[in-house]
């Protein structure tokens, strides 16, 4: 039996650093070196790597890399985004990190939660749905719900409907007017709130 000495500077373990890919994507995405694709939000352009975006979302796989009209087109307008929003998902996809989003409106996220869902990026994704959890109150909780709901994003559902199932929460997130555009929108989450909220 072999036994080692930690406290020994010949037997102790190597150090790694931490992964740095990040860091290096990231400043491919900067630098726009081999960049084989631009997207066009509003006037605003931006430069990407077609194998990066397929590698990480099998939406952008199946539209650059398969067979649909965008995998011969060197530029792509997008209108159902904003710079904002495509330039923070870009960030993500590139160092699978959320930039420090501060002070961002709930709106913002919401955006970006969408993205998400459209790209099936389920990581951002669940990123987005923790900062609106993180900002919940009762007159936001049925806007940030209706948003859950859109974008299937079973989690933050979830954790809405609990939060609605507090009766003091209830009784005064009933009252905000994202109630009933919630309740107009998805009256199926009445049934849903029923059952949660018990007898």
């Amino acid at each position: 039996m072999v036994v080692r000495d930690s406290s020994s500077p010949v037997m102790g373990s190597i150090p790694v650093p931490d992964s740095d890919i990040g860091k290096h994507l990231g400043t491919l995405l900067d630098s726009t070196d081999g960049a084989d694709v631009s997207f066009t939000i509003d006037g605003e352009t931006f430069h990407a790597h077609r194998a990066v975006l397929a590698a990480r979302s099998p939406v952008f796989k199946a539209e650059l890399l398969g067979s649909m009209a965008e995998a011969t087109m060197s530029s792509i307008t997008l209108h159902d985004m904003t710079p904002a929003t495509f330039r923070v998902m870009l960030r993500f996809m590139y160092t699978d990190a959320l930039p420090e989003l501060v002070d961002s409106p709930t709106v913002t996220i919401q955006g970006l939660l969408a993205a998400a869902d459209r790209y099936a990026l389920d990581r951002l994704k669940l990123l987005c749905a923790q900062k609106l959890w993180d900002n919940v109150s009762v007159d936001t909780v049925a806007t940030i719900l209706a948003c859950a709901e859109m974008y299937s994003c079973l989690e933050l559902k979830n954790k809405c409907i609990g939060f609605f199932a507090v009766e003091k929460n209830f009784k005064k997130a009933v009252l905000i007017e994202g109630f009933v555009k919630l309740v107009q929108q998805f009256p199926s989450i009445i049934v849903e709130l029923r059952e949660k909220a018990g007898p």
